[in-house]
């Protein structure tokens, strides 16, 4: 509840500390001409305004109040205080040290909250108390003892105004708490897909290879045709962790915008900032990304434009509250995007997106949110083409997750996947990789002198990451020493092993299609995770090569059981 409502007018004969409060107030009339009344009588004057966001309660007071009164009065302000969105800033005008102990007492019952505590004693002087400082308030003090208080007329004037003011500001504030379908729409779905995610993730070879497989993004990706991950990777999330983070964030903005906007406008909003970090993810990024980040940065955003560009749509108390609350996440999100692993580009490609089409379209042609009748009448007539967009919008957000789950879930792992033929460049040979990593990730090459590393896909990322190495041997290996050549390598195999690896079996000599191969089987951690390494040796040509499958142990996807004797077996001289 607000202050004015819970302080009782008293009766007190006009005194100096009275004078001398009005004093105060024809001063902060004079420093900021925007100042108004919502309350003027002898226990309080309250002052609010336009120009900035700050509350300030003039309280005249003498010795007397320290004991009683004021900390009564003071009682009913802090509780009050601590639930406004605004700064606070309390003023006792008058009396001396007695008053200014009321006001010590009472700061350390405030605290945490925007409360500030001033004293003007009888000489007019202003004491800074407790909690923040106001500047307008201190100019003002300097100016007491050269300015007579306000005219009944100033005073009657001040007081229609800020009464209108805090009457189109609760108006608003009621209407704040209608509906959000959009909102909790948003929410369920990303919550069911992430379920779908957890659950799957042992069929698929991991969570991350999961998500990947349904709907994270990448630029190699979409531009292998897979263009349904543009939306369907704001729905997916890295984790739990990530997933509490920006369903938080995406409620509390969701509960103040999509009533301002509507339902539309903030279906809308989200669908074209979600795909502008999507799409700037894929066209400049390098990595995979995934998370409703993007699209949350162009809610943010989204508040700042309406903040810059009102147009009356919110009152202007409320206007003036939120332009101090609208730049405070953007600070700590701006440096959060930075850090390892979070993907900058999504942050601020929706970030631009949201904070463009707010000010320019969707911003535009809304009631004030005090005269709107319920939630649906947001606009003063009937926008069909609005309806079109945010279905479409809609749609496509729907059918991007619906194109991932179908094309990505657990089933598209019970079968082989389909291969795709790729040159091991400066090797004069070729493989069979899976077609889906192809699509997911381009392959990496690394020379190490005379040896070619060639990657494909990532221990995240697929359900088996293949590691392929080729060196030159001082000639051919001829048909009648290949059983020479393979007991030996067998015997190596068995005597040594990655580091920190436990092997699982002996190694083995076993024919892959038309190629003899030694295979082996390690066990290691990676980052604390255990995997299981599966590892061929073998000669082609003058080359010997050594195949590496990577895959978290227990999570091997059966259509790729046998993935690494596939490759081996397709290997071909070119």
């Amino acid at each position: 509840m607000r202050p004015e409502e819970r302080i009782e007018d008293v009766e007190l004969a006009t005194d100096p500390s009275v004078v001398r409060r009005d004093r105060l107030l024809g001063a902060i009339f004079t420093e900021d001409p925007e100042s108004c009344l919502i309350q003027h009588g002898p226990v309080a004057s309250h002052v609010v305004t336009t120009s900035a966001p700050p509350q300030i309660l003039l309280l005249p007071t003498r010795d007397r109040d320290a004991l009683s009164h004021l900390p009564k009065l003071l009682a009913q302000i802090v509780p009050s205080a601590k639930q406004s969105p605004v700064p606070t800033h309390v003023v006792a005008v008058g009396g001396g040290v007695g008053i200014v102990d009321a006001l010590r007492r009472a700061a350390s019952q405030a605290k945490g909250a925007q409360i500030g505590f001033h004293h003007v004693d009888d000489a007019s002087r202003l004491a800074h108390v407790s909690g923040s400082k106001l500047p307008l308030l201190e100019r003002a003090a300097e100016q007491i003892r050269v300015t007579e208080p306000p005219a009944p007329e100033r005073i009657q004037e001040a007081l229609v105004k800020g009464r209108m003011l805090a009457q189109q500001d609760r108006r608003a504030a009621s209407r704040l708490r209608g509906k959000t379908p959009v909102t909790i729409g948003l929410i369920a779905v990303c919550a069911v897909v992430g379920l779908l995610g957890l659950a799957w993730a042992k069929q698929m070879g991991g969570y991350t290879p999961a998500i990947v497989s349904i709907g994270a993004t990448s630029g190699h990706a979409v531009r292998g045709g897979e263009v349904w991950r543009i939306f369907a990777s704001a729905f997916l999330h890295g984790g739990v962790a990530h997933f509490v983070m920006n369903m938080v964030a995406l409620g509390s903005l969701g509960v103040m915008l999509e009533p301002v906007l509507g339902s539309r406008r903030f279906l809308v909003l989200y669908g074209l900032s979600g795909l502008g970090g999507a799409l700037a993810t894929t066209l400049i990024g390098k990595t995979w990304s995934v998370g409703a980040s993007g699209a949350i940065w162009g809610l943010m955003t989204a508040v700042l434009a309406i903040v810059l560009f009102p147009r009356g749509v919110l009152p202007p108390l409320f206007i003036t509250r939120l332009k101090q609350n609208a730049w405070r996440p953007l600070v700590p999100n701006v440096l959060i995007s930075f850090f390892p692993g979070v993907d900058y580009l999504a942050h601020f490609g929706g970030g631009v997106v949201g904070f463009v089409v707010t000010a320019l379209v969707l911003g535009r042609g809304l009631k004030p949110l005090e005269e709107r009748a319920g939630d649906s009448d947001a606009e003063p007539s009937p926008r069909p083409l609005l309806t079109i967009v945010a279905v479409v919008v809609g749609a496509a957000m729907l059918a991007s997750i619906g194109a991932g789950i179908r094309l990505g879930g657990p089933w598209t792992m019970q079968k082989p996947p389909a291969m795709k033929r790729t040159a091991l460049a400066g090797v004069g040979l070729s493989v069979e990789v899976p077609a889906s990593v192809v699509k997911m990730a381009a392959a990496e090459t690394e020379n190490q002198g005379e040896m070619h590393v060639f990657t494909y896909g990532g221990l995240d990322a697929t359900p088996v990451f293949v590691e392929i190495r080729a060196w030159p041997l001082e000639r051919p290996v001829e048909p009648g020493e290949l059983d020479v050549f393979l007991e030996g390598t067998r015997a190596m195999a068995d005597e040594g092993g990655p580091a920190k690896s436990v092997q699982l079996e002996k190694a083995r000599i076993v024919t892959a299609g038309e190629r003899r191969a030694v295979v082996v089987e390690h066990e290691l951690k990676i980052d604390g995770d255990p995997f299981v390494l599966r590892t061929y040796f073998l000669a082609v040509g003058a080359r010997e090569l050594m195949l590496r499958g990577y895959t978290r142990k227990d999570m091997r996807p059966v259509g790729w059981s046998d993935l690494e004797e596939r490759i081996v077996a397709s290997i071909e001289e070119r």
